[in-house]
């Protein structure tokens, strides 16, 4: 049996140097649902859920360790302490268990579960809808005992914010994304993951610090003793638009005189926001004959019973306007690739099994 019964999906470590005088206990926070900005709210009720891992003692009890060393890491850096030997590999550790284990990831994880068992003439079964949540939460702490690994080979640095506009954060803060695969993009890959080169991840630390990772055989960050000083409010804008565009309710802020200025940008952001987790594509067998099978995309009301077809789910992520300006592209950016629809990987991730196959070959991009 867990201790806790209330149980947090984003950690009230990670949510404290963002509440008022960074007590830990009250915080200010804008509803993208209802665009409307909040003060006070409790922090000890944000992002949390009754029991939202199960009542598995040991589990909670790994995860607990996971945030408390995360703790001690962002203390250590909120004082001005150096990126010493063992800050990167707690930071990735929490970044990769932090991106997986949110309501707006398990809720995603569940939807694509169901779009792919919830199918029109098919006696899969299908859970309710909450009980696929669970599950989904399952699986994914599952997967990260397994591949916590995965992001070992991405370089990181720490963002120093010295502008008057501070890093907010979210109840879905590890944020992943690509800048590669949205200016460069491999031609028919429709969507990136966390095994695809030029993959990026942004968690804001305090509303001083950010920790950015990034694929460093794609991209190049000029720093010093790991640490960039960002004095362009604009760069802050634009690391501070991923938390806007892939919160799934709330943004959290310090200082409530920074409320408009959180609005603006959350109405900026909005139009881009995905209206829906998946876009979920049907094609069924149309010809089939001594040199294969030939499918055509049909929509789901026009698919007949018994028909044999194929179910293609693509991620919808939202697409930021721009990207810091200390991001660059390296001129002899690369990935790795076999040519099949696998799209771009990491060698890091072919070298650690990550990514299954062969013929894979070294291509610039």
């Amino acid at each position: 049996m867990a201790d806790n019964k209330n149980q947090h999906f984003v950690p009230r470590t990670h949510i404290k140097p963002f509440t008022l005088d960074g007590e830990g206990l009250a915080i200010n926070l804008f509803n993208i649902t209802r665009m409307k900005a909040i003060p006070n709210a409790p922090a000890k009720n944000q992002c949390s859920k009754d029991y939202f891992y199960g009542q598995d003692s040991q589990l909670e009890q790994a995860i607990q360790f996971v945030e408390g060393r995360y703790g001690k890491v962002v203390r250590h850096l909120a004082e001005g302490g150096p990126v010493q030997p063992g800050v990167d590999i707690v930071l990735r550790r929490y970044v990769y268990h932090q991106y997986l284990r949110t309501d707006a990831a398990a809720q995603a994880s569940a939807t694509m579960m169901l779009a792919l068992t919830d199918l029109p003439g098919s006696d899969f079964p299908v859970p309710p809808f909450g009980e696929a949540v669970k599950i989904a939460t399952e699986q994914a702490m599952l997967h990260y005992a397994e591949a916590m690994g995965i992001v070992d080979d991405l370089k990181m640095c720490i963002v120093r914010n010295a502008t008057d506009l501070p890093f907010v954060t979210s109840d879905n803060p590890a944020v992943l994304t690509n800048r590669l695969h949205y200016q460069r993009p491999t031609p028919g890959k429709r969507a990136f993951g966390v095994k695809t080169a030029g993959a990026l991840f942004v968690l804001p630390l305090t509303p001083c610090l950010l920790a950015l990772f990034y694929d460093g055989a794609v991209y190049s960050v000029p720093h010093k003793s790991r640490f960039v000083d960002v004095e362009r409010r604009s760069d802050v804008a634009v690391l501070n638009e991923h938390q806007y565009l892939n919160c799934a309710t709330n943004i959290y802020f310090g200082a409530w005189e920074g409320r408009d200025q959180v609005a603006v940008a959350a109405a900026d952001a909005l139009p881009r926001r995905p209206a829906t987790p998946h876009t979920r594509t049907h094609a069924v067998l149309d010809q089939s004959d001594k040199w294969g099978e030939r499918f055509t995309v049909e929509p789901v009301s026009d698919i007949r019973d018994g028909r044999k077809r194929l179910v293609h789910i693509v991620t919808n992520k939202p697409t930021p306007l721009t990207w810091p300006l200390f991001l660059k592209f390296r001129p002899d950016a690369s990935g790795w690739s076999n040519g099949t629809g696998a799209g771009l990987t990491r060698r890091g991730c072919l070298d650690e099994g990550y990514v299954m196959g062969s013929g894979y070959a070294r291509v610039r991009v």
